[in-house]
């Protein structure tokens, strides 16, 4: 079995060479770093790195995550032998074994995926890598939520078990998939930039039939900051734009049609969050932005773009 590991990273330094040193102690075919035009010295140390399991991917601009995984995901298709690509962010890392634990797995050939158990560096469950299930998938999943009123979320208590859960949805921290699934059904999509990028792609493939199952015993660590006073509140404030454009897409991947109306009903809730923003009149207008360029279905706007409406609406 040959694992590639896939990191993107984005002016994150220190945090990526942790990243690295715990990433070298796996058994790794090669590790595919790819670069989102840093400006923090990020290529001068990859550039120097010697090991030669790196493959270094340096681009000419910041894609994002979704479009770093996009590249990472390709260049493990084109440049190695892989059977697997696990990918994670740069202030991520597998826990030490973790990668030998997913190798003794006895996985069938139809389990297409596998999402392994993110925590935080002091021990808890880190709550923006949780695992769900798609609500819409099927009857059973939609009565459970909106009539039993089940989470759609798994269990903290099965985090610190042995149980392997079958689910619908994971982040890119610890996610593995089958390279042959990757051919087949394609790239994470680059046009999403950040947020829900990762969500879409594993409830895409969970949709079109492929079984995606989470093992606890495969633990990886996700040094990352939570939320503002745990609201969803974003700074830089471009990152309004991309969160609840992609929020309607993964609303419409999971529930097809329905995606419409629960965009309607959320609209007042993410309108009320102007609170939260010193330029309430900008989050406004990239709430209205976002919301136009989702139900149209549109992704071209780049981020210069975006950058170049927040300017003009300041």
């Amino acid at each position: 079995m040959k694992i590639v590991s896939v990191i993107v990273t984005f002016n994150r330094l220190k945090k990526l060479k942790s990243t690295i040193q715990q990433s070298l102690k796996e058994n790794f075919e090669k590790i595919i770093i790819v670069n989102n035009n840093s400006t923090d010295g990020t290529k001068e140390y990859l550039d120097a790195l010697t090991d030669d399991r790196f493959i270094i991917k340096h681009l000419s601009e910041n894609i994002g995550g979704a479009g770093g995984f996009n590249v990472g995901f390709d260049t493990a298709l084109k440049e190695t032998l892989a059977d697997w690509i696990v990918c994670y962010d740069d202030d991520a890392y597998p826990k030490e074994g973790a990668i030998n634990q997913f190798e003794n797995l006895k996985l069938d050939e139809d389990v297409a995926s596998v999402a392994g158990a993110v925590f935080l560096p002091n021990g808890e469950v880190s709550v923006m890598n949780k695992v769900r299930i798609n609500p819409f998938k099927n009857i059973r999943n939609f009565f459970n939520t909106f009539v039993k009123k089940k989470s759609i979320y798994i269990d903290e208590k099965i985090y610190r078990s042995s149980v392997v859960v079958e689910i619908d949805a994971s982040t890119f921290v610890g996610y593995f998939v089958r390279t042959s699934v990757v051919r087949k059904e394609g790239l994470p999509r680059k046009e999403l930039f950040i947020y829900a990028d990762d969500l879409i792609y594993t409830l895409q493939l969970t949709r079109l039939g492929y079984r995606h199952l989470f093992v606890p015993s495969v633990k990886f660590i996700h040094a990352c900051s939570t939320l503002l006073n745990n609201q969803d509140v974003y700074d830089p404030i471009w990152k309004v734009y991309y969160t609840y454009r992609n929020r309607i897409e993964m609303y419409r991947v999971s529930s097809r049609w329905l995606y419409f109306p629960i965009t309607l009903l959320q609209l007042f809730p993410w309108y009320r969050k102007k609170q939260f923003y010193q330029n309430s009149q900008l989050y406004v207008k990239l709430l209205r932005l976002a919301v136009i360029d989702a139900l149209k279905q549109d992704f071209s706007k780049s981020h210069s773009e975006l950058l170049e409406f927040i300017e003009r609406n300041q």
